[in-house]
């Protein structure tokens, strides 16, 4: 079965206000008000952020606009890696590229300022994400440094992401060795055990690797994850405790991307690996071992064309959203097999580019979804009954 059931969809149009045609580059919920917080820019054209509501009736209303000139040399433009909403102080959290965190109060009281830069780091943000219970803020630095604060901005934490933190690793090499090196008669073949794998990985990194650094937080907020590039040579999960300490590393995956999410029910983490001939999703435990795959459905002749932008569960750990350049796929569990249960297709008008394409799932209604496509566009989606 690969649809939902009673499917609803809206689409709202939401255009940026002080320069035509700046980009749509982040969206968060703010579920007291059942609306939508949306970023227009920057752009290599325009250094300008917009901060608008959407609300459920697809009213856009201004909140603020700022100018943000990238400080990185190494940037084209500076970039919203991270916006969340706080509900309780209506306001937003806004945090860029280049180095900078943003607070900007909806409603300021007098003497209070509207937007401020709360801080600001000066080798500039790989990677953002804000604790489940909003009382955490982890963010990497292009020091390769890993950054613990609380919600007012205070340090908990400075973590130097080191080479060593594969002594870390828990796990037991099983593997026979290479390959070349194993005798392939009939009889050795017998003998093998078949529960050790022939081939073990040893975490050659994808041709196909953005270099992006993603971080995941587990949904009770006691453990996050952060999937970085080690060396230019392997992929590398790090699990860290809320106060900052190494748990775990992963162990080598040959092809594994950068996408990750950790289930919100904690028990696994999601990630990409690439075959040439097909992209799977596997998962992770906390000690950092696998613990099983799917494989997507694409033509093997596509495969080099596609590109997993992020994954993301949703609240209740029931639906995994795979987020390509041009679609979004919705995947589900049942009796230990993964279905396909629904495909959102953009239409050619439509399609996004790397950085066009951001999905949100509702944090309180696990099977809304909101979709920002190119042109400014919001697809909405409510699945009114159960998953099928």
């Amino acid at each position: 079965m690969r649809n939902l059931l009673a499917i609803e969809r809206s689409v709202v149009r939401v255009s940026s206000t002080e320069v035509p045609d700046l980009p749509l580059t982040a969206v968060a919920w703010d579920p007291a008000a059942d609306s939508l917080i949306c970023t227009h820019g920057p752009s290599v054209v325009e250094a300008l952020i917009e901060l608008k509501r959407v609300t459920k009736n697809g009213q856009a209303v201004n909140i603020a606009s700022w100018d943000t000139p990238c400080p990185s040399p190494t940037l084209p433009c500076d970039r919203v890696l991270d916006l969340h909403y706080f509900s309780d102080t209506l306001s937003t959290c806004v945090i860029l590229a280049g180095g900078d965190i943003i607070v900007i109060k909806e409603d300021p009281i007098p003497g209070e300022n509207k937007i401020e830069i709360v801080g600001s780091v000066d080798e500039g943000i790989t990677a953002a994400a804000w604790s489940p219970d909003e009382e955490v803020l982890a963010i990497t630095t292009g020091a390769s440094t890993f950054l613990l604060m609380t919600r007012g901005f205070e340090p908990i934490k400075d973590v130097t992401l080191s080479p060593s933190d594969l002594n870390a690793s828990k796990h037991v090499s099983v593997g026979w060795g290479k390959s070349e090196t194993q005798f392939k008669g009939k009889r050795a073949k017998a003998m093998r055990d078949p529960t050790v794998p022939e081939k073990i990985d040893e975490g050659v990194l994808s041709p196909y690797d953005d270099d992006v650094t993603q971080i995941s937080w587990r949904g009770d907020g006691t453990y996050l994850a952060i999937s970085t590039v080690e060396e230019s040579q392997r992929r590398l999960i790090r699990v860290y405790s809320r106060d900052g300490s190494l748990d775990s590393v992963s162990e080598p995956v040959d092809g594994l991307e950068g996408p990750l999410s950790w289930r919100p029910a904690g028990n696994l983490m999601a990630g990409i690996q690439r075959f040439p001939d097909r992209l799977d999703v596997v998962f992770f435990e906390r000690n950092g071992l696998r613990h099983g795959e799917f494989t997507l459905r694409i033509a093997p002749e596509k495969v080099p064309d596609e590109n997993i932008l992020e994954l993301i569960w949703n609240g209740d750990s029931s639906v995994l959203a795979i987020c390509f350049k041009d679609k979004v796929q919705l995947w589900s569990i049942g009796n230990y097999h993964w279905y396909l249960k629904q495909e959102l297709l953009f239409p050619d008008e439509l399609k996004v580019g790397l950085h066009g394409l951001v999905v949100q799932w509702h944090p309180e209604s696990p099977l809304r979804l909101a979709v920002g496509m190119k042109g400014s566009y919001f697809l909405r989606v409510r699945n009114r009954g159960r998953l099928g």
